[in-house]
């Protein structure tokens, strides 16, 4: 029968207890490089439970159409909704609580619930104070039966229309135009919208029949 020696056995023991104490577990970096792969970092998520992203591609096919990044603190609710100053509506920021419902109104509607009605998938058609009656109405035609499209007069506007969605905007600078349309068949609780299948009724507002 063969019989260890002592001293063989413990030098084995401590020569196994090296190699294990070596062999450490790659880090993720280590990991992914060895496989060819970018190692991701998960997105930080707000209280609110959004994320910063950055702005979506314009694949709508509409010549003219602008996207911008949107930001966690853009979803948040606020009381008070500072007037940008701008001749073109905000494409989203802090906004209030209750939106405003969808539809078509004749008179300018407060920008903190219009805001939150483009989270919720809506477009925001605004026109300007200046345009004819006879242009109205044909907007209004082309507004009416959708749920999900909002339309007023914008007071500082001076291009006759803007199509807004969350995080994405069109200027029309001239009438008519067949983009209208095609912005809202794209746009209305299309790609931009965070949160779909929120409303757009049952809050602020009583639109024209």
């Amino acid at each position: 029968m063969f019989i260890f020696d002592r001293k063989i056995l413990m030098a084995l023991i401590l020569t196994f207890a090296i190699l294990a104490c070596g062999a450490t577990t790659p880090s993720p970096s280590e990991s992914s490089a060895a496989t060819g792969q970018t190692a991701t970092v998960p997105a930080v998520m707000s209280q609110n439970g959004f994320s910063d992203k950055p702005a979506i591609p314009n694949d709508s096919g509409i010549d003219g159409v602008q996207t911008f990044p949107d930001k966690a603190a853009y979803h948040d609710h606020v009381d008070v909704v500072t007037d940008p100053g701008s001749d073109l509506p905000p494409t989203f920021g802090a906004h209030y609580p209750k939106w405003q419902n969808c539809g078509i109104y004749d008179k300018p509607v407060a920008l903190g619930n219009a805001l939150h009605s483009m989270e919720h998938g809506a477009v925001w058609l605004t026109y300007s104070p200046g345009l004819s009656a006879a242009q109205i109405i044909d907007l209004q035609a082309l507004v009416r039966g959708h749920s999900y499209v909002l339309m007023s007069p914008y007071e500082k506007q001076t291009a006759p229309v803007v199509m807004t969605a969350w995080g994405v905007q069109l200027v029309i600078n001239s009438l008519p135009d067949d983009r209208i349309a095609k912005f809202i068949a794209y746009y209305e609780e299309g790609p931009q919208d965070s949160e779909r299948g929120a409303p757009c009724s049952g809050a602020v507002g009583t639109p024209l029949p």
